[in-house]
């Protein structure tokens, strides 16, 4: 790959990175925000609420604003916004009102950092090599939720929480540099990152009817991913930390490791797609089922077989994690470019709702009906999820 591809790419990936980090940061810090703030369970999970809320409510929009301004502006947007509500939510975070704003200011990121990349990936990127560079860019989302998990507790510890996450509002202005230098413009078709194969590239798309029965389909899926990965990416380390026993540094690994192996996941996952004819419909089945498995090893871990939430955790990141990547990559490869940008929106609607819905219910349902409670929902929205995807295999 030329140095310019190579900089498109990790431009991508990184703006993955910034407009899903926060809620990652929030749950790797929760110990910490909890305790300073003397905030319940359900107030920490509200916070992603809001973000996810804003997000929702924006995606509708925000798809069609990508089609029409082009995914080099949204994309700026997305790194602004991200950078910002980072930053408001670490230096005006002393009262939970400035944490609430915070959340509010990075719900607009959510909402356009996906349909920007996704348009973005679907202009530039030739024809067979769509599954591993939307396999990377997704895996953007993992990598701050490596980062997150790893590196903020450990910061957190010597200099507090507020500077450990102020820190990171420096990722969005260095995805802004990046765009200016790396992310072509429209009219610049023939010398972007795949030349003019790239340019000339427009998929024909399936039949509009058809075209709505498939996104639709995606988007229940995706609302029943996002409860459980809003949930699980949420409070993981606080239930460990609750529950099990571990140390605030060593619950922060929980969700390093899930997210580490969500990006091999995510890379991983989108190589295979482009390798194979299977559906993608199966494989998003696969992901559901194994999720299932994941956070029933995850919930029923105890202080005395810890091991288990480890192996739940790892297995979280290799499946649940893992299907935005699968879901974005039939979005880039199926969808026409003219519409990326709304059907991504759609898609995200319903993930975002269930992102929204996810962690507030889970920290409800702990705080009056402990842990038991909140991991049996999130295991019966991957079941779910299970069954809808074998409807709609059966269905063809």
């Amino acid at each position: 790959m030329r140095r310019s591809e190579i900089g498109f790419v990790v431009t991508l990936t990184l703006g993955m990175a910034v407009c899903t980090f926060l809620p990652y940061a929030l749950g790797a810090l929760g110990p910490f925000i909890t305790d300073d703030l003397r905030m319940t369970r359900t107030a920490l999970g509200s916070l992603t609420t809001v973000m996810y809320a804003v997000g929702a409510v924006l995606s509708p929009v925000a798809g069609p604003l990508v089609d029409r301004f082009g995914g080099r502006r949204s994309l700026m947007v997305a790194f602004a916004s991200g950078g910002l509500g980072v930053a408001v939510a670490a230096f005006a975070g002393r009262h939970y009102a400035g944490l609430v704003a915070g959340a509010g200011v990075f719900g607009i990121s959510i909402a356009f950092g996906n349909p920007a990349t996704n348009q973005l990936a679907a202009r530039v990127v030739q024809a067979g090599r769509h599954g591993i560079v939307t396999g990377i860019k997704q895996s953007g989302v993992q990598v701050g939720a490596f980062l997150a998990g790893f590196v903020l507790p450990r910061v957190a510890d010597v200099a507090g929480w507020r500077p450990a996450l102020g820190s990171c509002a420096l990722l969005g202005a260095a995805g802004l540099a990046l765009a200016a230098r790396f992310v072509p413009r429209p009219s610049d078709g023939a010398g972007t990152a795949d030349g003019a194969a790239a340019a000339k590239r427009v998929p024909a798309g399936p039949a509009p009817r058809r075209f709505d029965r498939a996104v639709n389909r995606l988007a229940v899926y995706a609302l029943l991913m996002g409860f459980g990965v809003g949930a699980v990416s949420a409070y993981l380390p606080l239930y460990a930390v609750e529950e099990l026993g571990f140390a605030r540094g060593t619950a922060g690994l929980t969700a390093a490791l899930m997210g580490f192996v969500g990006i091999l996941a995510r890379v991983g996952w989108g190589r295979r797609q482009d390798r194979t004819t299977k559906p993608v419909l199966r494989s998003l089945g696969t992901l559901a089922v194994g999720s299932v498995l994941a956070t029933l090893a995850m919930g029923t871990a105890a202080a005395r077989v810890s091991g288990l939430l480890w192996v739940g955790a790892a297995l979280f990141g290799a499946t649940a994690v893992a299907w935005n990547s699968l879901g974005m990559l039939s979005i880039v490869r199926d969808v026409e470019v003219s519409v990326a940008g709304r059907a991504s929106g759609r898609v995200l609607l319903g993930f975002y709702v269930g992102f929204l819905v996810g962690p507030v219910s889970f920290g409800w349902a702990v705080d009056h009906h402990g842990y038991a409670a909140g991991w049996a929902a999130v295991t019966a929205g991957f079941a779910l999820a299970s069954a809808l995807t074998l409807a709609w295999i059966w269905d063809g």
